[in-house]
């Protein structure tokens, strides 16, 4: 089933992991059981009084190289990353 990240400006979309320009694009759950990171995750998207669901994602695209954790080749996710790249308002609107 393909993954689409939730972030409502970004086009990105794919399996578990994607190429698109050269990036390779992967895409993480929202942490649905950990609700204070949850609602910074939600709070830094903009899209307040929405609740995402176990079948939503935000691309990788959205998190800074510090936020994951490379081993055997792998790029994982820490469990204590919070998304902060989003365009802008203006940039959604231009869309």
């Amino acid at each position: 089933m393909p993954r689409y990240c939730a972030v409502k400006a970004c086009r990105n979309r794919g399996g578990a992991a994607s190429r698109q320009d050269n990036k390779r694009i992967s895409f993480y759950p929202f942490p649905l059981h950990d609700k204070p990171r949850l609602q910074k995750w939600v709070a830094n998207m903009k899209r307040e009084g929405w609740i995402p669901s176990r079948h939503q994602y935000l691309c990788s695209e959205h998190f800074t190289e510090d936020c994951f954790d490379i081993r055997w080749g792998i790029r994982y996710l820490k469990n204590t990353a919070i998304p902060s790249i989003f365009p802008s308002v203006e940039d959604v609107y231009v869309l």
